[in-house]
């Protein structure tokens, strides 16, 4: 290729033909050349490796069988299979579809339904296990209906009802062995788990039971509750009792005071005989009223009588005459007895303070030891807890175990075969791809090696001709018509390319 180039202030440098010696680039039509130079070598070439492989192809690649079945995978509530394939509760199909796969593609399954049919039904021409389940993993896939909770078990094979057989047999595996799973078909390991939560629960039990019994305690919870309770209701008592007791040597005083300023005896019964004949002039007066007026003569003398004894009675002149009584005075001894009534309540009281006291300050010794006690007990009981939970769940487990084993099988499964596997009327052959790739990789081994001899017969051979080079770099630019100007019509020329097609053509 020339190039031009046109710089301010510089003058124009064309070059157009490589210097002698120099390596010129190659391009497409070098390419071509060469190949066609070695055009024998290239069609025997071609014509070797693609009659070998289309002939490899024709013998090696035989018909291949597909035998197909359809299994349905049903999220049913009343199915306890289902629930295990997916995590937590929170599953979707999509797990349960890819958890249902795992399982049929599994070693596991393979072997089952090995172990039913036999290696014979599998290889044709014989062989061991081993290489029967080889054959097994090779052939067997599991392909996922879209949009469809189906799964497609896929078997080739190159004998139909080969094909057929193991499938049916891989299938009725997979439907036994899901269940073995999923529903945990088998409560051995259940029941050793607990029977060994039982012993634990029954020793962390008989271990609470010795802590209670050696701090004579009969239910730790319930005596700290009736001791707190009790020490609730001895404050209360204690406090009315005190209450009870001061009011009472109050009133005590206070009668006591009373008494103190009563005299001790009072006069009880007074006679006069000055009184009796007032009393006798009186009634004197209302019998003569019966007879008499009020002026009669009669009347006036008692009346007159009758006022001379008013007066002098008034008088103080029978003062200290007559008969007189006295005695006890018997307010003062009711007061005396409130008085030691109320003093014997206020010591009633005050002894039943003291044994409240005492009552309570037992009950607040008995509540901090069993405060003290409290951390080992605690421990204890949560291992109690703890170990009777276990002993729980397990119980649970094994009982759904067990339940799930009394299931028939298949009652309530997850999965329906909705299409067993048959033996397919046709088969698929592989014959014309491998003949096309033969094809493809004959042409393209043959262009390959035609062009690196080529290359090498031209270029790295010591044989090869050096002046070519500058011929063609010559005749390429009386071709073209020598130097290009720097300039045509105005427009700066960058580049030119050769008439290699003119070129060739001479050549």
């Amino acid at each position: 290729m020339s190039r031009t180039y046109t710089g301010p202030g510089q003058n124009s440098h064309v070059r157009s033909v490589p210097a002698d010696g120099e390596q010129r680039e190659l391009d497409l039509y070098d390419l071509i050349e060469m190949i066609w130079s070695q055009r024998a070598m290239v069609i025997g070439i071609f014509l070797l490796l693609f009659v070998a492989g289309a002939a490899a192809s024709v013998l090696m690649l035989n018909k291949t069988y597909e035998a197909r079945a359809r299994l349905l995978v049903l999220l049913d509530d009343e199915d306890l299979t289902p629930g295990a394939a997916g995590s937590g509760d929170g599953f979707i199909l999509e797990q349960v579809l890819q958890s249902e796969a795992e399982i049929l593609n599994s070693e596991t399954v393979r072997r089952m339904a090995l172990e039913t049919i036999g290696p014979a039904a599998v290889l044709p021409t014989g062989g061991t296990e081993s290489l029967a389940l080889r054959t097994l993993r090779q052939s067997f896939s599991v392909v996922r209906a879209p949009n469809a909770s189906v799964l497609i078990p896929v078997l080739e094979g190159a004998d139909p009802d080969r094909s057929e057989r193991a499938l049916n047999a891989i299938v009725d595996a997979y439907i036994e062995y899901r269940q073995v799973v999923l529903a945990g078909v088998g409560t051995s390991g259940v029941s050793d788990r607990r029977l060994q939560s039982d012993q634990a629960y029954a020793t962390a039990l008989a271990a609470l039971d010795l802590f209670l019994n050696e701090n004579d305690i009969a239910n730790y919870d319930a005596d700290m509750a009736a001791l707190v309770t009790q020490a609730t209701t001895l404050r209360t008592n204690l406090a009315l009792a005190q209450s009870d007791r001061q009011a009472a040597a109050a009133a005590a005083a206070a009668i006591a005071a009373r008494v103190a300023e009563m005299p001790e005896n009072i006069d009880l019964y007074v006679d006069s005989s000055a009184e009796n004949l007032l009393i006798e002039k009186r009634l004197e007066r209302e019998s003569l009223l019966a007879r008499y007026l009020e002026t009669a003569p009669p009347v006036v003398a008692i009346d007159r009588e009758i006022g001379e004894l008013e007066e002098f009675i008034a008088g103080g002149g029978v003062e200290g005459l007559g008969q007189r009584r006295t005695g006890v005075n018997a307010v003062r001894q009711a007061l005396l007895q409130e008085q030691l009534r109320l003093e014997s309540v206020a010591a009633g009281e005050n002894r039943r303070a003291g044994a409240l006291a005492a009552q309570l300050t037992a009950a607040e010794a008995e509540i901090v030891r069993l405060r003290g006690l409290a951390p080992e007990y605690e421990r204890l009981a949560q291992d109690v807890a703890a170990t009777s939970a276990a002993a729980t769940a397990l119980a649970t487990q094994q009982a759904e175990a067990e339940a799930r084993q009394s299931l028939a099988p298949g009652s309530a499964d997850a999965v329906r075969i909705v299409e067993r596997a048959y033996a397919p009327p046709e088969g698929s052959s592989l014959k014309k791809l491998g003949i096309a790739a033969a094809f493809i990789f004959a042409a393209g081994t043959a262009v390959l090696t035609g062009l690196l001899r080529g290359y090498w017969t031209r270029h790295v051979s010591p044989s090869a001709p050096r002046s070519a080079q500058n011929s063609r770099g010559q005749e390429a630019g009386h071709t073209t018509g020598g130097p290009m100007p720097a300039r045509v019509a105005g427009v700066p020329v960058l580049a030119r390319m050769p008439d290699r097609g003119a070129a060739l053509v001479r050549r």
